[in-house]
């Protein structure tokens, strides 16, 4: 495993398997200089998690030459600060709905144009986190969908927590930022709530988590699971209803104009 991306205890980032990590992590620089180039070119919003610590913020990444990158600063200056003092941080973005995420430490401050930023190393490696082999919807959030996990010794019922986005493979979860994950990978006996339609059990096995930005300004953590084995009639109910929410979108669109 590159030792880029080891486990760290005060860490809050994307849990990833060795299995998953090998298959999307790109080391080569050029790679590693295409993708951060395209988050310059995008100008997407980055999540810095400070480590050590518990402490993220927004940022973004300005510039990319052959040996550095260089990312944004932050108004508030004791935040500047802890980012000067930390020994790493873990960044993490999206590019077309593909999960980015890398690690800079050795951060310097500059000036850029007036505004604070930080020139460190480019990173050894960039996880490209991953590629969609199935059509993803982004849930409406006017028609939630939601997703009850297996409930705990004691409880009566699992914790219902909001669909993110939904595919044939597999679901993104939203909860809040100190929602505690089960200890096991794997979380058979889940409920996918999907309107107008009878509940599916369904397995997940969780691919990765990690607290993320909304566009309001809040936190929240973004869980990715997989389906596991997921039965042919579960698959059809989700595809039926992918299908219909992306017809009523379509025909919205086309009224719209």
């Amino acid at each position: 495993m590159d030792p880029s991306f080891e486990h760290h205890p005060d860490q809050v980032d994307v849990a990833v398997d060795g299995t998953e990590q090998l298959r999307y992590e790109k080391r080569e620089p050029a790679d590693v200089r295409r993708l951060l180039g395209a988050l310059v070119s995008a100008r997407a919003l980055v999540t810095a998690q400070i480590v050590p610590g518990s402490i993220s913020c927004p940022t973004a990444v300005l510039a990319v030459d052959n040996d550095t990158v260089l990312l944004d600063g932050h108004p508030q200056e004791p935040i500047n600060q802890r980012l000067l003092q930390a020994h790493h941080l873990v960044c993490t973005s999206q590019l077309d709905r593909v999960q980015i995420r890398f690690r800079v430490q050795r951060l310097q401050r500059v000036d850029n144009e007036g505004y604070t930023a930080f020139i460190a190393p480019l990173p050894a490696s960039v996880i490209e986190l991953q590629r969609r082999e199935t059509y993803r919807l982004q849930i409406p959030p006017m028609q939630p969908v939601l997703c009850r996990l297996p409930a705990d010794d004691g409880e009566d019922e699992g914790a219902e927590l909001r669909v993110l986005d939904l595919s044939a493979g597999g679901v993104a979860l939203a909860a809040a930022e100190g929602f505690a994950l089960p200890g096991s990978s794997r979380l058979g006996g889940c409920t996918l709530l999907l309107p107008d339609a009878p509940p599916i059990v369904v397995e997940l096995s969780v691919a990765h988590s990690y607290i993320e930005h909304t566009r309001n300004g809040s936190q929240r953590l973004r869980i990715g699971c997989r389906f596991e084995q997921l039965a042919p009639p579960a698959e059809r109910a989700i595809q039926n209803y992918i299908f219909r929410v992306e017809r009523q979108r379509s025909a919205r669109e086309r009224r719209a104009v």
